[in-house]
């Protein structure tokens, strides 16, 4: 009985075992517990159209170009993707954003003419704003050009009436007739001549029409020379260098000779050259205040400058300065700097005297009537002599009256 159990208790266990794994197997199998497995979302399209012809990018990514009015299509996940498109020129762009839904095609249209539309307007108001602006400045231009012309016509017409009028000052002075000039004469350095301030100072000089008063001819060429006249300058500076209407003042005197030799005045280079010649308020001394006056004497000889007087008289010679052939022709007689040379002498001699030289045509007179230097000519001599008379030299007119 006991035997009989066991056995068959053996027995269940074995065929418990194989029904339990049996089991097992299944509870692993696919049948009854599949394992799980992630699910992916169904793709999406996304159709991108332009109205013009245009270069596009997706998120960043360039996608190729497109045709006026085609379309190209992209695969994107769902969500929110952002499409620029730029024209063909690289003149305009849209930036747009696109959600896409899974499983759908979504469409992207890019309307690019309105921005190009808004860009050519802003270009062409901009142009006629441009435009405007361009005539309204021409039309200014044309009325400042108007009135500039109007009033260079104007100072013509004023300059034509000044200079009639100191015309005719000068034809009245000519004449001699003093009083008569002195009125247009003021009236035209009132109004800005100043050659008329020039000759106004010199009839108050001279006493022609006038009383001699020097400080109004001092006064008056100043304003000449201040208004560009080179004779205005020379006269101002012969006024200090004699001292009347100021004190004498050498340096004075040679800065004013040399302004007016530079600005073309013949007789400011002879006077210049004077200075030179002679020593005064030149060399060491040109920047002192004129301490030596007319008493520097030995001081003024270590100044002396014949080379620059030489050089001064020869331009006041060349330029028609009757005085200046006159000293250039006592240098080369005395033979300041030069050679002694005679005939040289002569014959600047006889220049200064056709320039109007009195005493330039009483040294030739002696010339022929000594017949130093050259044959004796009894009657050119007094040809020469007669004319330096008649041009106020007393000298000459006393060899007049002399018998050799």
């Amino acid at each position: 009985m006991k035997k009989r159990q066991l056995v068959g208790w053996a027995l269940a266990t074995a065929l418990t075992i194989p029904a339990f794994s049996a089991l097992a197997q299944l509870d692993e199998g696919p049948i009854l517990h599949p394992k799980s497995t992630t699910v992916k979302s169904a793709g999406a399209t996304l159709l991108v159209i332009c109205d013009l012809s245009c270069n596009w990018t997706l998120d960043g990514e360039a996608k190729g170009s497109i045709e006026a009015g085609g379309s190209a299509k992209a695969k994107v996940e769902p969500g929110q993707h952002l499409i620029v498109a730029m024209t063909a020129d690289g003149m305009d762009q849209v930036q747009q954003s696109a959600k896409v839904e899974a499983r759908k095609q979504s469409i992207a249209s890019i309307d690019l003419q309105p921005v190009r539309d808004a860009r050519l307007k802003v270009e062409q108001n901009a142009r006629e704003k441009q435009a405007l602006e361009q005539l309204e400045e021409e039309r200014r231009e044309q009325e400042q050009a108007a009135k500039d012309q109007e009033a260079k016509a104007q100072k013509d017409r004023e300059q034509v009436a000044r200079e009639e009028t100191a015309r005719k000052a000068e034809l009245l002075y000519k004449d001699e007739r003093y009083t008569e000039a002195i009125p247009l004469l003021e009236g035209s350095c009132t109004g800005g001549s100043a050659n008329a301030c020039e000759r106004l100072g010199s009839m108050y000089e001279d006493g022609k029409g006038v009383t001699k008063d020097y400080y109004r001819a001092f006064a008056l060429y100043g304003k000449a020379c201040d208004a560009g006249s080179a004779g205005g300058c020379n006269s101002l500076g012969g006024l200090y260098d004699i001292g009347r209407g100021a004190s004498r003042h050498d340096n004075k005197a040679v800065t004013l000779y040399s302004k007016a030799c530079e600005e073309g005045s013949a007789d400011g280079c002879t006077n210049l050259g004077t200075m030179y010649l002679a020593g005064r308020g030149v060399g060491m001394f040109s920047k002192d205040a004129d301490p030596f006056g007319a008493d520097c004497k030995s001081i003024c000889d270590e100044a002396k400058d014949y080379p620059k007087a030489l050089t001064l008289f020869s331009k006041a010679c060349d330029t028609g300065s009757a005085d200046g052939c006159f000293y250039l022709g006592s240098m080369y007689s005395e033979a300041y700097g030069v050679t002694e040379d005679e005939s040289m002498a002569l014959t600047l001699f006889t220049k200064a005297c056709d320039a109007g030289s009195g005493r330039g045509c009483y040294v030739a007179g002696i010339y022929y009537r000594t017949g130093n230097y050259v044959l004796k000519d009894k009657p050119r001599a007094q040809q020469f002599l007669s004319r330096g008379c008649s041009l106020g030299s007393d000298l000459a007119c006393d060899a007049l009256k002399m018998k050799r």
